[in-house]
């Protein structure tokens, strides 16, 4: 069944991008440039409600966001927000410095457990109390370098760097900077995206802790973007691995480093390949550093299995002195695996609806291929759904497409496929022009959904019932997102009045105010983005009425959800990553538009 959510899923897309295809280019162009327009006043009109809250840290990780939304239409605005936030993050620091300095707190004091750690119900000493706020200001520390490094990856380390400046007390400034590196690896993983080469170049000076998975991660996603930079990094760990001493506890990250290697060589022997992380004595090289380090272990240490093959690839001596010195380990690891594969397999067929006792083998077979001609017959009804607006088919046809879809839907498990699917089919059928259909479609929709939502899954099914009508028929999907708004905000109500009834040290709310730092300073981050299988829905939304769709933002009681909900509108619009462009479409699509533009 989730082959159908798929595909159906492409379906909302192309009917989604085809309300910006109903008109010719000339026309969309203006629309989505007066929306971004729009848009904009509305980030500032934003901005102005985060400068209304009442916590400092609130408004600086809030503001970040915002600069980081304004930076694709203005850079120079963009800078400045920037540094209105680094100002008053210095300002913040310098300040909780003091207080800790002024109760005498040392390093000690800062250790896990005492630092970062929150404890409901319990009267907090004032020393408790700088701790977490202090905690809290580094998380949103992250957060600002990792909403400038989206955009300006040097700004990003000068400021993450820098800020360390304000902490007077040396001990509490070294162990920041200690648990920094694996921060610092996360911020270069978000530069590549924007800048292959200056992510390799920070990338190559983060050894300070040595070689971990990260850096394997992160030489992956650099050899993607550009495999000249990835080769060059790629040295510089080998380079760096020639000096430490690998340990039998991070032997699968030289493992997967030679495996990486292996196959990115590989690839560039075909024709047209990119250049490979290593060249093949390279990965001798690497093969002959991992041997080292499994030989220097004790006899009685285990080996696993799939180190002696990748060795015997580039290193067939040293695997054979490997294999001859862990013999009795190796054929037991040997042994232990072909147990955990059957017992996976056992447990597989098992979810199939098989007992782990009683497994038959052309029962098992029978049932694969039945699955897989189930998955066939519906890819290929799905694809006749998505040709119901390229192709002239008889009334008859389209119909009988319609209903079988509708009967599939119905047998997928779980009510949150079966809205979606509804939702999903009702759009297209809405796109075809047969308005009335899709509203009986989308009222079978409805009848799954509760219309008092009370828990999350409620709640959840609303926005995926109003997601469906926001495509099919907006002008009921306005108001449906108002009333479940409506209820939200009681739901939201009795969580904060629950939330300062045990939060006696109000670490987690304060003077009314949910502190969006307690939980990270990434949350204004992770949020936006968790949230953003929404974005092609308030896209939708945005287009058919810009006006009731910030209405809804203000429909929020809570001014961190109102804020929340604005960026979440602002980042579907503003972003151009996000934004639904004419010539995103397939070409599949281009059949939907007829001669005299309709």
């Amino acid at each position: 069944m989730g082959n159908t959510i798929k595909v159906l899923a492409l379906i909302l897309t192309l009917s989604a991008v085809a309300v910006t295809q109903t008109v010719s280019e000339k026309k969309t162009t203006e629309a989505r440039e007066n929306l971004q327009k729009e848009a904009v006043t509305f980030l500032r009109e934003t901005l102005a409600d985060v400068n209304g809250m009442r916590s400092l840290e609130n408004r600086i990780s809030f503001t970040a966001e915002l600069a980081g939304l304004m930076w694709f239409h203005d850079e120079r605005e963009a800078r400045a927000m920037y540094q209105g936030v680094i100002g008053d993050f210095r300002d913040l620091l310098t300040r909780y410095d003091a207080e800790m300095n002024a109760l005498g707190l040392t390093r000690e004091d800062g250790q896990p457990g005492r630092i970062g750690s929150m404890s409901f119900m319990v009267e907090p000493t004032d020393e408790s109390r700088i701790l977490r706020k202090f905690a809290t200001a580094m998380g949103v520390r992250q957060q600002i370098a990792m909403s400038i490094a989206e955009h300006d990856a040097d700004l990003a380390f000068d400021f993450y760097r820098d800020s360390l400046l304000a902490i007077s007390n040396p001990d509490f400034r070294k162990k920041e900077g200690n648990s920094d590196s694996y921060f610092e690896l996360q911020l270069i993983t978000q530069i590549v995206e924007k800048n292959a080469a200056k992510a390799a170049q920070y990338a190559s000076k983060s050894f300070t802790k040595g070689v971990n998975y990260q850096h394997v991660e992160l030489l992956k996603k650099i050899h993607a973007k550009d495999p000249e930079k990835g080769a060059d990094f790629a040295v510089a760990i080998l380079s760096h691995l020639k000096t430490e001493k690998v340990q039998s506890s991070n032997l699968y990250v030289a493992e997967n480093l030679l495996q990486f290697g292996g196959k990115t060589l590989d690839e560039s022997k075909i024709r047209g390949g990119k250049k490979s992380a290593y060249t093949l004595p390279e990965l001798r090289e690497l093969a002959e550093i991992i041997a080292q380090a499994i030989l220097s272990q004790a006899d009685d240490d285990s080996v696993n299995p799939s180190y002696i093959e990748i060795i015997q690839k580039y290193a067939p001596g040293r695997a054979a002195q490997i294999r001859a010195k862990f013999r009795r380990s190796a054929t037991t690891s040997n042994n232990n695996a072909v147990i955990s594969n059957a017992a996976n397999r056992i447990a597989y067929t098992s979810g199939s609806g098989y007992s782990n006792s009683n497994i038959n083998t052309s029962d098992y077979e029978q049932q694969m291929r039945e699955n897989e001609e189930r998955e066939r017959s519906e890819t290929k009804l799905f694809e006749d759904v998505q040709s119901l607006n390229t192709k002239q088919l008889p009334k008859e046809q389209r119909e009988k497409i319609i209903a079988e879809a509708r009967k599939i839907i119905a047998q997928t498990p779980g009510r949150e496929k079966k809205v979606m699917g509804l939702g999903l089919l009702a759009a297209q059928v809405s796109k075809m022009g047969d308005k009335e259909l899709a509203a009986q479609i989308m009222r079978d929709a409805e009848a799954m959904v509760n219309p008092s939502p009370k828990n999350y899954q409620d709640f959840l099914l609303s926005w995926m019932l109003a997601s469906g009508y926001a495509t099919a028929d907006s002008d009921k999907a306005f108001p449906l997102l108002e009333e479940t708004i409506g209820r939200a905000n009681d739901t939201l109500a009795a969580f904060i009045k629950v939330g300062e009834f045990i939060d006696v040290a109000e670490e987690m709310i304060q003077d009314g105010e949910v502190q969006v730092g307690a939980f990270g300073g990434q949350m204004v981050r992770g949020l936006t983005r968790e949230l953003g299988l929404a974005d092609s829905t308030i896209q939708v939304l945005a287009q058919a009425d810009f006006a009731k769709t910030k209405a809804l933002t203000n429909r929020f009681d809570r001014p961190e959800i109102r804020v929340l909900a604005k960026m979440m509108v602002l980042r579907a619009i503003l972003n151009p990553k996000l934004v639904m462009k004419p010539e995103d479409v397939i070409d599949e699509v281009t059949p939907l538009i007829e001669p005299d533009g309709k």
